[in-house]
């Protein structure tokens, strides 16, 4: 067996472990920050374990042992829940009014319009700066166009989610202008130099 080989194997048993570490943390009675700290210590080092063995694609063999054993120890929770009493909850997280509160079609408007094209155009810059970055770093275009690619959607997710989380508008467009700035100034130092 090839010591890469071996690397994998080992990261493999070591996330999957950490996966089980995990689950036996989260059932703890009270919330252990040494229990959780071993578990993600654990994945992170299995994770760095299969991708020095095999790169990209030992990391996402482990990942899969790793996703597996998630799953198995979800379904046996499933199977083992005891059955709820209590009725499912009939409130709806304020996605309708009530009858008789006004619809606030403009503020839902604008949260579609924040979270949606503005992050993917704030998100969009951001990437494109990095791009920037990356060919004033000596990147191929080959490898800094496929990092843009890759980064577009992870950053439109993460910015998102983050105005989502934000509960003042002041906040939000901030949280807007400071990707699409620092990318947008990335851009034209990268294209200057």
């Amino acid at each position: 067996m090839s010591a890469t080989a071996l690397l994998l194997w080992i990261g493999t048993a070591v996330i999957v472990a950490a996966v089980l570490q995990l689950r036996r943390a989260w059932g703890l009675p009270r919330r252990s920050t040494a229990a959780n700290t071993i578990g993600w210590t654990l994945l992170l080092t299995g994770a760095i374990l299969a991708l020095a063995g095999n790169g990209a694609w030992g990391l996402a063999v482990a990942s899969l042992a790793g996703m597996a054993t998630a799953a198995l120890l979800l379904a046996h929770a499933g199977w083992t829940a005891p059955k709820g009493k209590g009725r499912a909850s009939d409130r709806k997280a304020h996605m309708l009014p009530k009858r008789g509160e006004p619809r606030a079609l403009g503020r839902r408007l604008l949260t579609f319009l924040l979270t949606v094209p503005l992050a993917f155009a704030a998100s969009l810059l951001a990437a494109l700066g990095a791009r920037a970055l990356a060919g004033m770093a000596g990147w191929s275009d080959a490898d800094g166009n496929a990092m843009t690619l890759l980064l577009l959607p992870l950053l439109w997710g993460i910015l998102a989610f983050w105005l989502l989380m934000l509960p003042r508008r002041r906040a939000q467009w901030t949280c807007l202008a400071v990707p699409a700035t620092i990318g947008l100034g990335l851009i034209f130092i990268g294209g200057a130099a």
